[in-house]
């Protein structure tokens, strides 16, 4: 893409962002966590490494991960949110993503306006969902912090076990696959179908962000067909591959053949 191009297009995005009465956003794959600065925590990798050779520790992955996570606050993608809360924070908007990590969380959003339907490492369910509850892992993934800190061997920690079946503990995410308890992001999805009900006949700018065809169904196909139906809708769809846009938007749409996290950092860079 042209450098005049990418302007105009940040320009564009502004000036619908600006007119706009109501901000739809769907983040997706571009933003996925992809672990690539974990070589920054030693420990981490030591603990990875015990993995490696102990595959019965392999359950320990996921709260190494959120170690990860919880430790790793700076980035291009920690920027590119940042830059996104820059450009709506004083917009009514809502946010539906796929991303399983939590880095949203790292800025300043309104919980409140957020929607994760993949779920994330903030809860934790029976492995095989024999019963609706969750709770919170943050007392066992700092033990799990707290023994790598220490030098203590992983196979010194037990692994937490669901009190109803005896059966392993797992994250509240699509990771568990057929497992997977949705009552936890569905509270929620209710606050944003029902908001977006409200925007039929507002001027909306939908801001659809890296996402790919891995879940079409939850943000690429919705968002099209948010945007068909609103003769009032703009519709940015930025992807570094899978930017095309229908051809009952081209009118109406724009599309943006970049990654979306670039993307928003050229605009926290500026």
């Amino acid at each position: 893409m042209e450098k005049a191009e990418m302007t105009q297009n940040q320009k564009l995005l502004e000036e619908r962002l600006e007119d706009a009465q109501a901000v739809l956003v769907g983040i997706g794959e571009e933003f996925n966590e992809e672990f690539e600065e974990i070589a920054r925590f030693p420990e981490l990798m030591s603990a990875l490494e015990e993995v490696d050779i102990n595959p019965t520790l392999e359950w320990t992955v996921p709260f190494l991960e959120k170690c990860y996570i919880k430790r790793h606050n700076e980035g291009r993608v920690v920027d590119a949110y940042r830059a996104l809360y820059g450009l709506i924070k004083d917009k009514d908007y809502f946010i539906v993503t796929t991303c399983i990590d939590g880095n949203i969380e790292k800025v300043d959003f309104n919980r409140k306006r957020i929607v994760e339907p993949c779920g994330s490492y903030k809860a934790l369910q029976c492995s095989m969902n024999c019963n609706n509850e969750l709770t919170s892992p943050e007392d066992f993934t700092q033990l799990v912090c707290q023994a790598i800190l220490d030098g203590v061997g992983l196979d010194s920690l037990e692994r937490p076990v669901c009190r109803l079946c005896g059966e392993p503990m797992a994250f509240n995410n699509i990771l568990c696959e057929s497992h997977y308890m949705e009552e936890g992001y569905q509270p929620q999805w209710e606050k944003y179908t029902d908001w977006l009900q409200h925007t039929l006949h507002k001027k909306v700018c939908i801001l659809e962000l890296g996402v790919g065809m891995n879940l079409p169904g939850i943000i690429r196909w919705p968002f099209e067909k948010a945007a068909y139906y609103n003769e009032k809708a703009s519709f940015f769809r930025v992807n570094g591959q899978l930017y095309h846009m229908t051809k009952e938007l081209e009118q109406k749409g724009v599309s943006i053949a970049e990654n979306a996290v670039d993307f928003l950092n050229r605009f926290h860079n500026e």
